[in-house]
């Protein structure tokens, strides 16, 4: 339930995603499950209802919450556990809209309206499993391509020869230029922002030590645009990619990994594999 799983922010993948569930009509129309064998005459336009109602339902519960709730649907903190919490409520609130479109349309004809407890319970018993399965498969399909790609790329890496080059100085200067520092390029790891404010990781005596100074990630990289083993791999860090050991991937994405810290740094979405294989040329 911990594992990565990705959570697909584009417009257009949850679109697809609903255009997909609002088709299930044609399955309820065909095999008739529960009570719909007593519809008869109304069976097509209730089912096609049912499809409608999805779609747009679907396509609600895909696209509000995550930009009302913003943090909890964090990409980088996102897992199993929370897409299947999620879904769970998904399914609560399409099961609740369909209740009452069901509701709306019996008014006009002899069929019997089924209390909302049993309706939603109607709905965990046809939508749950397969979306079990679907979000295992497509967990498991997401990282093994992941794995694969950062294998690759980890090969490629290790097959390389070490080129050493010149030790280069480069002065940063703060965002308003009344304070500057200098760092030796060949001994910066990597760069971290949080708000106004960027610290520098530099090693020094074996030993990782930290500079802050107040400018953006952007105006830095413009300092050290000539390297171009210094890449900004997200939007809030920058690597220096001959520290780069390994590339990982999960569910979730890809991550670089340097053997001096004890933690992955991210990489952004943008980054396709022949963008990886630049990290580590």
């Amino acid at each position: 339930m911990n594992k990565p799983y990705y959570f697909n922010p584009s417009i257009k993948f949850k679109s697809k995603v609903s255009l997909v569930f609002g088709f299930f009509f044609s399955f309820l129309y065909i095999f008739e499950p529960f009570t719909l064998s007593t519809f008869k005459e109304y069976l097509f336009d209730y089912t096609l209802g049912i499809g409608l109602v999805t779609f747009v339902g679907t396509l609600i519960v895909l696209i509000i919450p995550p930009i009302l709730f913003k943090n909890y649907f964090n990409e980088n903190k996102w897992t199993i556990g929370r897409n299947l919490i999620y879904i769970g409520l998904c399914i609560i609130f399409i099961g609740t809209i369909l209740w009452f479109f069901g509701q709306f349309f019996k008014q006009e004809t002899t069929i019997k309206h089924i209390n909302y407890f049993t309706f939603i319970y109607y709905t965990f018993l046809v939508s749950a499993l397969p979306l079990i399965i679907f979000i295992s498969f497509n967990e498991k399909n997401i990282r093994q391509k992941r794995e694969e790609t950062a294998k690759e790329i980890n090969d490629f890496k290790n097959a390389k020869l070490e080129v050493n080059l010149p030790l280069k100085i480069v002065i940063i200067s703060s965002e308003n230029n009344k304070e500057s520092f200098s760092i030796e390029v060949e001994k910066l790891v990597y760069i971290t922002s949080e708000g106004n404010y960027a610290s520098f990781f530099i090693i020094e005596n074996n030993e990782l030590k930290e500079k802050i100074l107040r400018v953006t990630l952007t105006k830095i990289e413009s300092f050290l645009k000539d390297y171009d083993f210094i890449i900004r791999c997200y939007k809030s860090y920058i690597v220096n990619t001959k520290y780069v050991n390994k590339v990982a991937g999960n569910a979730r994405g890809y991550l670089l990994k340097c053997n001096i810290l004890d933690f992955y740094i991210p990489v952004s979405r943008k980054f396709s594999k022949k963008s990886l294989l630049t990290l580590v040329k």
